[in-house]
């Protein structure tokens, strides 16, 4: 059957693609003509692991097509799943003025029996202001419409997306969830039908709950520095709790990054506004993230003093290991903060976009890790790639002056970076580094 994929950057490029290795013929939509080209020539507008060659054997099974045109894209489709990345602005709030716009685009070349499934992050109650335009469009349509709540990690899309781990449609008619799952049905054992605005609400809640988690980690772990206990020993023994679960994000290290989490923190913060409710635990955790991240920056003055003229080295740019998008980055935050320190910076990453850094600033970039090093009083991990893990610090020791490292995801082993004569440093393993400072200044 066909179906329409509308919206284009992650999620959606990965939807596509799985749709069509799973036998249906989709036609991708977007209005942005540069991406619909790079698709279409087998290129994802990101990173991905195994997009591209999934896109490429796509295209060539001839089932997968992309077009500018979404009217075109949703006539003749029996479904279309709305996958935009919704967009945040300087406050983490959805932008949803894409989404409308393409609603009402979409809204009178639709088939009569299309069934629309939004999987876009949107605040509760957007889907019935949706229903709302196509119902001007067409008022003797009753339009079927579902949300599900979207839970593709960067790094693990296409597994997740063949393997959901939140299997879950909110619609209300159970007409609509039945044709969905002619559909749906293959990737998961069970399905779960909730009402549409339960639906919109169990992508607010999961990501709430993850956010609450990292804070209250990072808190334990800020303790754990302070008293001299092993925070990361801790949450890992923790997960041996049943009442705590063996996934739980117990871990201290720096703060949430990427729009996802504090998207769904500033929906329920401003729906506790709009009713009138008390929510001091979401404003708290809000508080608790913001300052996290600035961890960095008071370690480094610790070890090193005055950071005016300081050289610190930055390895990992993009918000998470295994994508390369900078956007809502934790390590570009640090840098904006070095910079107004007085610090000067080189930093490298792997696969961070290349459009992304040249609109980047307050660092120099470089192509490789070891000259990001040179001259450098600190070296600083933030996004703990692969490429990181083997990296020869008998050289890094040579090209740098000083050699304070902070290492905020403890990729590496302190051990062995101690007796090679580093001053190893992290967070929430109770190390008391700023006691001491490296060799002076």
């Amino acid at each position: 059957m066909k179906i329409a994929v509308v919206g284009l950057w992650h999620q959606g490029v990965v939807g596509a693609a799985c749709l069509v290795d799973m036998g249906h013929h989709v036609v991708g939509a977007d209005t942005n003509l540069d991406v619909v080209a790079q698709l279409n020539a087998g290129r994802a507008p990101l990173f991905e692991p195994g997009l591209d060659d999934l896109l490429k054997k796509s295209i060539g099974s001839g089932r997968l097509a992309f077009t500018s045109d979404v009217a075109e894209a949703v006539r003749g489709a029996s479904y279309v799943f709305v996958m935009f990345d919704t967009p945040v602005d300087e406050n983490d709030e959805s932008d949803l003025t894409e989404i409308f716009r393409t609603f009402e685009a979409m809204a009178p070349n639709l088939e009569n029996e299309a069934v629309i499934l939004v999987t876009a992050q949107v605040p509760v109650g957007t889907c019935d202001r949706l229903v709302a335009i196509l119902q001007t469009a067409s008022p003797k349509r009753a339009p079927a419409i579902a949300y599900m709540p979207e839970n593709l990690r960067l790094g693990q899309a296409i597994e997740r997306f063949m393997a959901p781990a939140l299997p879950v449609i909110g619609c209300d008619d159970p007409a609509t969830f039945q044709a969905l799952m002619a559909v749906m049905q293959p990737l998961a054992r069970e399905w779960h039908h909730v009402s549409l605005r339960t639906g919109e609400m169990m992508k607010h809640a999961l990501n709430g709950f993850l956010a609450t988690s990292v804070c209250f980690a990072n808190e334990l772990g800020n303790i754990c520095d302070a008293v001299g206990a092993d925070g990361k020993r801790m949450g890992e023994l923790l997960r041996l709790e049943p009442r705590v679960g063996t996934k739980a994000m117990l871990l201290p290290g720096l703060g949430f990054a990427g729009g996802t989490l504090a998207r769904d923190m500033q929906t329920l913060r401003h729906l506790g506004d709009r009713f009138d409710l008390d929510t001091p635990l979401l404003d708290g955790a809000w508080k608790s993230n913001a300052e996290q991240n600035r961890l960095v920056l008071r370690k480094l003055s610790a070890a090193l003093g005055d950071l005016r003229g300081a050289r610190v080295a930055v390895l990992g740019l993009t918000y998470k290991a295994d994508t390369s998008t900078l956007r809502r980055s934790a390590a570009m935050e640090v840098i904006s903060d070095l910079a107004k320190a007085g610090a000067t910076v080189t930093a490298h990453d792997p696969k961070a976009d290349r459009d992304e850094l040249e609109r980047a600033s307050g660092f120099v970039f470089c192509d490789d890790p070891l000259t990001a090093t040179d001259k450098a009083d600190a070296l600083v991990l933030m996004t703990p790639w692969r490429d990181y893990r083997d990296i020869d610090f008998d050289a890094v020791k040579t090209r740098m002056t000083r050699h304070y490292i902070l290492d905020t995801a403890g990729l590496w082993n302190s051990d062995i970076l101690s007796s090679l004569g580093f001053v190893y440093d992290d967070i929430g393993r109770g190390r008391k580094i700023g006691s001491r400072r490296e060799g002076g200044r």
